[in-house]
């Protein structure tokens, strides 16, 4: 069975979302405050997680994912 996304998609999907939250948690341990730490580590992360998707998006319309693919396929295949 075959899904909607490809496989750059998804790699580019799971970078940017790897980085938000590392990215979320080191502002999460920065204030004094734990309370306000975690408030603004969770805003970060939901707002980075959410632009980098519909960049990733955007990015599926623009680029032809698929023929990346294709061409990320036939280069493995050559090694």
């Amino acid at each position: 069975m075959q899904s909607g996304i490809s496989i750059t998609e998804s790699t580019l999907l799971a970078l940017f979302t790897i980085v938000s939250l590392s990215l979320a948690c080191w502002l999460a341990r920065q204030p004094a405050k734990t309370s306000v730490g975690i408030t603004l580590g969770v805003l970060l992360g939901l707002v980075l997680i959410y632009t980098t998707s519909a960049l990733v998006a955007f990015l599926a319309n623009v680029l032809p994912f698929g023929q990346i693919d294709f061409w990320l396929s036939n280069l493995v295949a050559k090694f």
